[in-house]
C-alpha cells in the first residue's frame, strides 16, 4: 500500500484573492505568537468555492478537545470564507454514533461532515462520499493513522476506497514518570536484583515490564505499577491488542507472513484467508493469545481491582499520580497533572497501536465541495500545528510534526513527546479490527469474555484458552453472518 499526495495549507484561489489575503493575514496573526511556520515549496492549492450566499457546514462528532479543535479550525476557515460558518455538533462518546446513524439512515442532510473512530469506521462508510486520492497530498499524511479507519479495503475485489481523513495522530504506548526512572539509586537496585535495565525505552519484552511492576509495588515506590485500561465497555479492545501485538508479530503460525494482519481485520485475525473460508479466522485463540491474556491479567494485578474500579480512558490520568507508568493513547497526555515530568516510550520491543479519529463527507450533504475544502484546511500543516499548540492534539501532518519538533521555544518534554509519538506513529500496527461487525458485535463479545478472565480468581492457561475460544466462536459467527 503506497502513500499518496496530501495537501498542505495553501493560498486561496484567485477568484477571491482579496478575501484570501485578509483571511490569511488574520490567520498568521492568530498563530504567530506560538511558533514560526515554514512556507512549503510543495504546496498544493486548495480550491475555494466562490460562495456568495451564507452557508453553514455542520460537523457531528463526539464531545471533547477534538471537537473544540475542529470548531476552532472552523472559525479560522470562516476568516477565509466570510460567507461560510462551521458549526460543530457534539454528543457524548457513548451516544454520538447512534445519533449519526439515525440521521444518516434517514438520508438527512443535517450533517455535512461525519466524525468517527477507527473501530466505527465501517458502520458509517456506506453513508459517506468516497474521497479522491487527488484531493489530498498523502505524502504528508502519517499513513498508518489514515490506514486504520480512513480506508476501506474490499478483499474480494482488491479495491481500496478512501472513506475519511484522519485529522490527528493518536498512538498507544508507554508514558512514564521520568523522576522515578531517572533515579540512579532505584535503577541500580533494580538492575542488581533483576539483571535488567530499568529504563522503559530499553524494554524488549513483557517479562521486563512485569518485573518492573513487581519491583515498584513490592518496594512501596508507587501504590500501582503500570496502569492499563481494563474497562469492559470499550477499553479492553484497546489494551489487549497492545499486549498481543508482541506475540502476534513473532508467531508465523497466526500471522502467516503478514505481521500486521489483513487490512481492516488486523492482528486479531490471522494474516491470510485459509482455503474454504471467505474471511480470516481469529488469531487470539492460540498459544500466543493465551500468553498475551495472562500477561494482561498480571498487569491488571498491579492496579485497582477491576471488580471494584476499572481503569478507563477517563480516569487513567487521575490514577497516574499513584503509579509509575501508564499504557495510554497520546491524546490522554494533556489530562495528566505535572505532565512535564512524563516521557514516552514505545511498547516493549519497539511497536505501538493506532487509535486516531476521522472525518468524512456525508452523501446527503448539500455542500460537499465546501466540506472537502474544510477537510483540506483542517489537515494542512499550519492548522495541524495549532492542533498541538492550543489543544494538545498531535498532528497528522508530517510537516507539522517536523516543524514542531524543531521549535526550540517549546518545552523539552513536549518536543520529546512529539519525537516519540512521530516515531511510533509511522510504524503503529498492533490494531484491533474495524470490519463492519466490530463496533456492534465484536467489541462487546470480546470485552465481556476477557473481563470475566480479568476478574476471576483463577487465570491459568487452560482457563485463558477457554475464554479466548468463546470469544473466537462469537467472532466467527458475527463475521460469517455479516
Amino acid at each position: 500500500m503506497n502513500s499518496k499526495a496530501i495537501s498542505t495549507l495553501a493560498i486561496v484561489a484567485i477568484v477571491i484573492v482579496v478575501i484570501a489575503v485578509i483571511g490569511i493575514a488574520s490567520y498568521f496573526i492568530l498563530i504567530s505568537h506560538h511558533s514560526t511556520i515554514p512556507t512549503s515549496t510543495t504546496t498544493t492549492p486548495i480550491v475555494v468555492s466562490n460562495t456568495t450566499a451564507p452557508v453553514t457546514l455542520t460537523v457531528v462528532t463526539f464531545s471533547g478537545e477534538s471537537a473544540q479543535f475542529i470548531q476552532y479550525a472552523g472559525d479560522l476557515f470562516h476568516e477565509l470564507h466570510p460567507n461560510v460558518q462551521v458549526q460543530v455538533v457534539s454528543y457524548p462518546f457513548s451516544q454520538y454514533i447512534d445519533k449519526e446513524l439515525t440521521a444518516l439512515s434517514a438520508h438527512s442532510s443535517q450533517y455535512d461532515i461525519i466524525g468517527f473512530t477507527s473501530t466505527s469506521a465501517l458502520d458509517v462508510a456506506k453513508y459517506l462520499l468516497p474521497l479522491n486520492e487527488s484531493d489530498f497530498n498523502f505524502s504528508d499524511i502519517i499513513y498508518p493513522q489514515e490506514d486504520f479507519g480512513g480506508l476501506y479495503y474490499n478483499i474480494t475485489t482488491g479495491k481500496t476506497e478512501i472513506i475519511g481523513i484522519a485529522y490527528e495522530t493518536a498512538v498507544y504506548l508507554m508514558a512514564y514518570n521520568a523522576t522515578i526512572f531517572s533515579n540512579q539509586t532505584l535503577a541500580q537496585e533494580f538492575e542488581q536484583e533483576y539483571h535488567m535495565n530499568f529504563s522503559p525505552i530499553t524494554y524488549e519484552n513483557w517479562t521486563v515490564v512485569l518485573d518492573v511492576d513487581q519491583f515498584l509495588v513490592s518496594h512501596n515506590i508507587t501504590k500501582y505499577g503500570f496502569l492499563i485500561d481494563d474497562h469492559v465497555a470499550h477499553g479492553i479492545i484497546d489494551a489487549f491488542p497492545a499486549v498481543f501485538g508482541w506475540y502476534y508479530f513473532r508467531d508465523p503460525s497466526i500471522n502467516l507472513g503478514n505481521p500486521s494482519g489483513l487490512p481492516n481485520y488486523n492482528i486479531m485475525f490471522e494474516g491470510k484467508i485459509l482455503p474454504g473460508f471467505t474471511y480470516p479466522l481469529p488469531s487470539f485463540n492460540s498459544t500466543a493469545g493465551v500468553s498475551a491474556l495472562i500477561t494482561y491479567r498480571e498487569l491488571v494485578n498491579y492496579e485497582p481491582n477491576p471488580s471494584q474500579i476499572q481503569i478507563s480512558y477517563d480516569n487513567l490520568p487521575e490514577f497516574f499520580s499513584k503509579a509509575a507508568v501508564a499504557f495510554l493513547f497520546t491524546s490522554q497526555l494533556s489530562y495528566i497533572n505535572n505532565s512535564k515530568d512524563v516521557l514516552l516510550a514505545p511498547l516493549p520491543g519497539g511497536y505501538a497501536e493506532t487509535g486516531t479519529d476521522f472525518l468524512g463527507i456525508s452523501k446527503y450533504s448539500l455542500h460537499p465541495q465546501l466540506a472537502l475544502e474544510f477537510l483540506q484546511f483542517l489537515v494542512s500543516p499550519k492548522v495541524q500545528e495549532i492542533a498541538f499548540l492550543k489543544f494538545g492534539k498531535f498532528p497528522i501532518s508530517k510537516q507539522a510534526f517536523i516543524s514542531l519538533i524543531s521549535n526550540t521555544s517549546l518545552p523539552a518534554y513536549q518536543r520529546e513527546w512529539l519525537q516519540e509519538t512521530y516515531r511510533a506513529a509511522l510504524n503503529a500496527s498492533a490494531n484491533p479490527p474495524n470490519i463492519p461487525p466490530t463496533y456492534p458485535e465484536l467489541i462487546p463479545s470480546f470485552n465481556n469474555d476477557v473481563f470475566q478472565f480479568l476478574t476471576s480468581p483463577q487465570y491459568n492457561a487452560t482457563y485463558a484458552m477457554q475464554i479466548l475460544q468463546e470469544a473466537a466462536n462469537s467472532w466467527i459467527k458475527a463475521v460469517s453472518q455479516s
